[in-house]
């Protein structure tokens, strides 16, 4: 079998990845050797720009309708057990607080709190839904593009390259005879023990499987069913609740919001996944007895942070688990994947359809590694944070020295859970600021503060949301480049941008906008956007088109 593109994984990633693709009709198949999506939680936090990404492709309404019922709190709650004292909370909109806030185009309500429109300038909040949920739609989304072949529970097995393309040698998961699938590209998405990467020769560094007290070490997580769990706690509900104790530690995490829940504990040194009681673990976070219907189970390894040395070889690229390992904490391992691929995809295709040099697949690795290097070493921060923090055994008194002890701890704990949830400039300011395809400007690099995101349109940035027209700006963009041209946009100098973009066989959307609220956040006359919706440049009226352009697709200076 021959095609552009093959795809070596389909998870979140390799699934997005097809669908940037098959949005453009460059031809791909997908290799994944598990017929069914999974069935069991994993990812739960969609950011607020991978929800971005999903609305350009026009699926992030199916998407929020996902998950937690609608007006339930996605809050995240700290109790020494979850029946007991109640130490800290952090309020999160609901889902139906979401998507009316999404149909206002991103306007928030008063009572917004830390999730305002000041806060958060995107018209797609976070939203907490697990990947299993997620994977069906990003399949049926993929299989509609006919350019798209899904070859589910079929695994590789060897990767071969030379000048002209890509082998990768095939096995039937149920087997079978092996066959060969051969491609121009082939981008491995294939997890934390990649194929792929090792065909590269590529390895990680950082810090593998740190020692905590939690989130260090060994972990089990049980996927349970209750119906009576949240009489048990008695408390308002919450997304996630977090048991704080000397005794025993959990994390639990509503998954229907009804009766489906995901409980994570740490084994003791020397314990193995089967010593652990799930029943009676789950009795002794909660701190009350309750209807358990054990669903299944899953040993697992926290306190990564690696990234892959090198994210390309050659016709062959890495992306997500593949290039790069998370803890959990802060949700950024699979919305750092999406990242990944909606860069990746939009450049394989310019590629491939002769509007681009393939140089301009070198940009990749340039531009997603420094943000893996960034989106690990946040999540290895706030690993730290709460794994390291230490409960006396006073916080369970019913004393004064215990009021003084809970009191105390709550304090540290509300500290610590803004800082991990309300990351706003962690999720939507991704910005390219050593990037050979990107018309960087002079001058000392904006602050980057995980929990703050100031709107800025420096080239290499997310193009800051607006509402034009009643409209959200990112709506009015084109599949690929965009030209805002604010002000008078005299015939010859449209008709120079559209000259270019022919002669380089780019698809290129002018959008003309008399808003002086919009022109001073992007600051300047004209403004380039790039398919992935990052601006590549931004100057006066009159610029040189094809100069532009031609950095923008690799043509110019690749320094």
């Amino acid at each position: 079998m021959q095609t552009e593109v093959a795809i070596v994984g389909g998870g979140p990633a390799g699934l997005m990845l097809a669908i940037e693709l098959g949005c453009r009709d460059i031809p791909c198949v997908l290799l994944e050797e598990d017929a069914d999506p999974p069935a069991f939680p994993k990812a739960n936090a969609t950011s607020a720009r991978t929800m971005e990404h999903y609305r350009r492709r026009g699926f992030s309404d199916e998407i929020r309708a996902l998950g937690l019922p609608p007006d339930y709190p996605q809050d995240v709650v700290y109790c020494t057990q979850l029946a007991e004292h109640e130490l800290a909370r952090f309020r999160i909109p609901s889902r139906g607080e979401a998507a009316r806030r999404s149909e206002a185009g991103g306007h928030a309500p008063d009572n917004a709190g830390d999730y305002g429109s000041d806060a958060w300038p995107t018209p797609e909040l976070p939203h907490r839904v697990q990947q299993m949920l997620i994977e069906p739609v990003l399949r049926r989304r993929a299989a509609a593009y006919p350019s798209v072949r899904l070859c589910l529970g079929q695994r590789a097995v060897a990767v071969e390259q030379d000048e002209q393309g890509v082998t990768a040698t095939v096995e039937p998961e149920g087997g079978g005879q092996a066959w060969q699938l051969q491609a121009r590209y082939l981008v491995g998405c294939d997890g934390p023990r990649s194929l792929v990467r090792k065909s590269l020769g590529v390895g990680y560094s950082g810090q593998g499987s740190e020692q905590r007290d939690f989130f260090g070490g060994q972990m089990l997580s049980i996927y349970f069913r209750s119906r009576r769990l949240y009489d048990a706690i008695g408390k308002q509900p919450a997304w996630q609740y977090w048991a704080v104790n000397a005794r025993q530690r959990g994390l639990l995490i509503a998954v229907d919001g009804i009766e489906t829940f995901l409980l994570a504990v740490q084994l003791a040194p020397g314990q193995a996944p089967g010593d652990i009681d799930p029943v009676a673990t789950a009795h002794a976070v909660v701190g009350r007895e309750f209807d358990f219907e054990l669903i299944d189970r899953l040993p697992w390894v926290a306190g990564y942070t690696l990234v892959a040395d090198r994210m390309a070889g050659g016709r062959v690229f890495l992306a997500g688990d593949a290039a790069h390992l998370f803890t959990p904490t802060g949700g950024m391992g699979y919305n750092t994947s999406i990242d990944d691929v909606v860069n990746l995809g939009w450049k394989l295709a310019a590629v491939i359809q002769g509007a681009a040099p393939p140089a301009l697949l070198d940009s990749y690795e340039r531009e997603r590694r420094p943000m893996a290097l960034r989106n690990t070493a946040f999540a290895r921060s706030m690993a730290d944070s709460i794994g390291n923090l230490r409960a006396g055994a006073d916080i369970e008194e019913e004393s004064e020295a215990g009021v003084r002890a809970r009191a105390e701890l709550g304090r540290r704990l509300a500290a610590h859970v803004a800082s991990e949830f309300n990351i706003p400039g962690l999720q939507l300011g991704v910005r390219y600021l050593d990037s050979p395809i990107v018309a960087v400007e002079p001058g000392p690099a904006p602050q980057d503060d995980p929990n703050r995101y100031v709107p800025l349109a420096l080239p290499g940035s997310r193009a800051p949301h607006a509402v034009v027209r009643g409209k959200v700006l990112f709506d009015l963009f084109g599949r690929d480049f965009t030209l805002l041209a604010f002000g008078a946009l005299p015939a010859g100098e449209r008709q120079a941008w559209h000259a270019v973009a022919d002669e380089y066989g780019l698809g290129l959307e002018v959008l003309e906008l008399d808003d002086d609220a919009a022109q001073a956040l992007y600051g300047a006359e004209r403004v380039l956007i790039r398919p992935d919706h990052h601006i590549a440049w931004r100057g006066r009226a009159g610029a040189d088109a094809r100069s532009t352009l031609a950095r923008a697709t690799g043509r110019g200076r690749m320094g």
